[in-house]
């Protein structure tokens, strides 16, 4: 017969046993839900859509805000005062050079004219007489019978109303020009704005501009360069490596401005408030779709390409170190690229540095990629 305390001993293994095999189980129980949690957690990679870097030709591209000029900008002004009488011209209309577009009242000034002419025919009847008095003078003098002195005085007297006869005429002209001036012309093709003063007004050199005139075609478009950008080029130039930029436009509701220009000025100096320098460019524009004030974007490009490597603007993204693009590589493993970017090219834009034709770029979900994680790439609808 077993010994009472070999018994008890022997119920106490057992039990410990048991409550080990049980604290093993719950252990292994619980790693088990705490590795499913986990997994749960973790779920699937996230889908992004990606798009592989290309290369292609591209043309140099710039783009700028410009202001629509006019080429030619006149005041009309009265020269002469007198009544305003008549007004010839449609306001907000085509006018031609020369065209006339107002009437002053002429009648002083026809009289002036008349005065002026009288005054001429006087000195002229004037000059004749002291020249017949001084060729009888001078007849005289030969035979001894009238002094010197009076000889010169009637050479002084047909010089003198030479002179009147120089004063009259001028009086005449400047008369004539008056009587002009009461038909005010328009000194260049274009369109003509409002009139600030109506018939039967009193105006004169002081009334300010009857009107104004702008030549529209053709336009000028202005805009700014940086100081940066024009010594590159320049550089570029002295290096025989500058290409020649040309000129369009995209208007203000997104549409391109169908005709070409040429850059015909570069100002001679930098803005020092701005670091700038202003360059103009000349637009045809028979249709006077352009009118000065309206701001348009000039576009700037090279008729001659390069290749380069080209990646949607969607895909760059910045940070405080700069431009990156998210990189996934055959692993599905996202990764962060720092790219040097150069000029935009519709929507694309050109990688300078930081990238290799054929690599994979994020473009959409690219707030679900985090450096270092999985996803699952989708093609983009565009990428072959």
């Amino acid at each position: 017969m077993e010994p009472i305390w070999q018994g008890n001993r022997s119920r106490r293994v057992v039990r410990s046993a048991a409550a080990g095999f049980l604290l093993a189980a719950l252990a292994l129980s619980g790693c088990s839900e705490e590795e499913t949690k986990q997994g749960n957690r973790q779920g699937p990679a996230p889908s992004v859509v990606v798009s592989p870097v290309t290369e292609r030709e591209v043309s140099g591209r710039l783009e700028y805000v410009g202001r629509v000029l006019a080429t030619s900008h006149v005041n009309i002004f009265a020269r002469v005062k007198g009544f305003l009488t008549a007004r010839l011209f449609e306001e907000g209309g085509q006018v031609a050079a020369g065209s006339l577009l107002f009437k002053i009242d002429p009648a002083e000034f026809e009289t002036e004219v008349a005065a002026a002419a009288a005054d001429v025919k006087r000195a002229k009847a004037s000059y004749d007489l002291a020249m017949k008095e001084l060729a009888r003078a001078r007849k005289l003098s030969k035979r001894g019978n009238i002094s010197e002195s009076t000889l010169d005085q009637r050479a002084a007297e047909a010089a003198r109303n030479a002179a009147d006869i120089d004063a009259a005429q001028a009086n005449l002209t400047r008369a004539k020009l008056d009587l002009g001036y009461t038909q005010v012309t328009s000194p260049i093709a274009g369109r003509i704005g409002r009139a600030s003063i109506d018939e039967g007004n009193l105006v004169g050199p002081d009334s300010g501009a009857l009107a104004s005139i702008v030549a529209l075609d053709p336009i000028y478009v202005t805009f700014a360069v940086s100081e940066r950008e024009l010594i590159d080029y320049r550089q570029a130039s002295e290096r025989g490596e500058a290409r020649i930029y040309v000129p369009s436009l995209r208007l203000p509701n997104g549409t391109d401005f169908g005709h070409q220009g040429e850059i015909n000025f570069v100002d001679n100096k930098v803005d020092p408030s701005t670091g700038t320098i202003q360059i103009r460019a000349l637009f045809p524009n028979p249709d006077a779709l352009l009118l000065p004030g309206v701001f348009v974007t000039v576009n700037l490009r090279t008729e001659t390409t390069r290749r380069k490597v080209v990646i949607p603007q969607v895909a760059v993204q910045e940070n405080q170190t700069g431009r990156f693009v998210l990189v996934v590589d055959r692993d599905d493993t996202v990764a962060l690229r720092p790219v040097k970017m150069g000029q935009r090219t519709g929507r694309e834009w050109i990688v300078e540095d930081g990238l290799e034709p054929g690599e994979t770029i994020i473009i959409e979900g690219i707030q679900k990629a985090r450096p270092g994680a999985k996803v699952n790439p989708v093609a983009s609808a565009g990428s072959s």
